[in-house]
């Protein structure tokens, strides 16, 4: 008579016979002979990695470890068999529960195929080593499914690991998603804007979060990586509308191929810039007199009128039509020049946030021009976000550079 067998003897003290225990136990009697030996502190890990797939919730498993503290190392090896015989009282107490909590954990265990009962005449658990400290006689808890079902329960921790990371992953792609429509529908009301093609941006987030929540809860990794695969659509969605509604890019204009861009100068534009550069500091300008540049609606602090920061980026000037640009004229142009230069949305919208649509005009004509002339090692986007980065750590100096540019283009034209 085996291990398993005598589980369901049905002597005083046993455990009731039903169909469902008198095919595990069949099932384990078939896999006994392919067990090998296991390690059993690699145990404590892999249960709690196959917690989720088995249904085993906390409370059992604690008690499971318990019991597994109970064994030795040597139990475990192929041959032997893994018997704890605590009393209920003992794992109460090491629990910090009612003997009544233990029994319903126990009962949760055994119809889990984890442990199975090993019972004597009279129900009691008890149990002998010899002097080389293996098990000559025990009755008890069996745990030797633990270790029949040793590969089949490290492969379920090892998918619920991998189920694991994809949902912290999920999580976390579908927060920067959200904060990228939270971030753009904040600037759309700063600027007034409104529409229903703004709500819909939050509408769309949140149906890929509640299809992602929904195969969470039914732990279908499939169906999560597909809501998943729906972000990008939304993120593309972002771009878009703020493309059409905030900064309309008219197609006409710019290279639409961040390669080809070429570099192109506007002559009036810098002989304005040097007209400025070479008067006196008490000297009124004479193109401020001439005309007077509409105030930017982001109440940025920049210095420079729109049109000479065309002449300092000629990059820019291929994306304005207009031949006295204003600050709505460089946002599109920025715009424009984020699409061709492969930036992605969610930097731009990061930029757009952190910068003004002031200051993200500025960074994008200064990546523009600083990738025309083949100054930029890395991608223009890179290059881009590494601005973004420094903003944020408010290390980025936007006049400063601009200042440079100032001083490169009148060297560059005899100022």
């Amino acid at each position: 008579m085996t291990y398993f067998q005598t589980a369901f003897t049905g002597r005083t003290g046993s455990r009731p016979i039903t169909a469902w225990s008198r095919n595990l136990a069949r099932d384990l009697e078939r896999r006994a002979p392919d067990a090998h030996d296991v390690e059993r502190n690699a145990l404590y890990a892999i249960l709690e990695g196959a917690r989720a797939g088995l249904g085993l919730g906390t409370p059992a498993l604690e008690t499971l470890k318990h019991l597994l503290g109970f064994t030795r190392s040597d139990d475990w090896k192929n041959g032997r068999t893994p018997i704890a015989w605590p009393s209920n009282y003992t794992l109460a107490e090491m629990a910090g529960v009612t003997e009544s909590a233990i029994k319903a954990r126990l009962r949760t265990l055994r119809n889990l195929g984890l442990v199975s009962p090993h019972d004597s005449g009279h129900g009691r658990r008890t149990g002998r080593r010899d002097d080389t400290g293996v098990i000559s006689t025990a009755y008890g808890l069996d745990l030797s499914p633990l270790r029949i079902r040793f590969d089949e329960l490290r492969a379920l921790a090892e998918l619920q690991t991998a189920q694991s990371r994809l949902f912290k992953k999920g999580r976390q792609e579908i927060a920067r998603v959200r904060r990228m429509v939270g971030q753009t529908l904040a600037q759309a009301a700063d600027m007034c804007l409104t529409g229903v093609h703004w709500l819909a941006l939050q509408d769309h987030i949140e149906q890929v979060a509640e299809l992602a929540a929904l195969a969470r809860a039914a732990r279908n990794s499939e169906a999560y990586q597909g809501a998943l695969d729906l972000l990008p659509s939304v993120e593309k969605l972002i771009g878009e509308t703020i493309d059409q509604f905030m900064f309309p890019c008219d197609d006409a204009l710019g290279s639409k191929n961040a390669p080809s861009i070429q570099i192109q100068t506007n002559p009036y534009l810098i002989e304005n810039v040097q007209a400025e550069q070479k008067r006196s500091p008490g000297q009124s300008n004479p193109i401020s007199s001439s005309r007077k540049d509409p105030a930017s609606s982001s109440n940025s602090n920049f210095k420079a009128r729109p049109g000479d920061l065309v002449a300092m980026f000629p990059t820019t000037a291929m994306y304005v039509a207009n031949k006295q640009p204003n600050w709505e004229d460089l946002h599109v142009a920025a715009s424009c020049l984020r699409r061709d230069l492969g930036i992605r949305v969610g930097t731009w919208v990061d930029a757009l946030d952190e910068l003004g649509a002031d200051g993200a005009a500025v960074a994008v004509m200064i990546t523009a021009e600083r990738f025309t002339r083949d100054e930029i090692r890395q991608t223009a986007g890179a290059y881009f976000a590494g601005m973004v980065v420094k903003a944020k750590r408010d290390e980025l100096d936007l006049g400063r550079s601009l200042w440079g540019f100032r001083t490169k283009i009148l060297t560059n034209h005899g100022g």
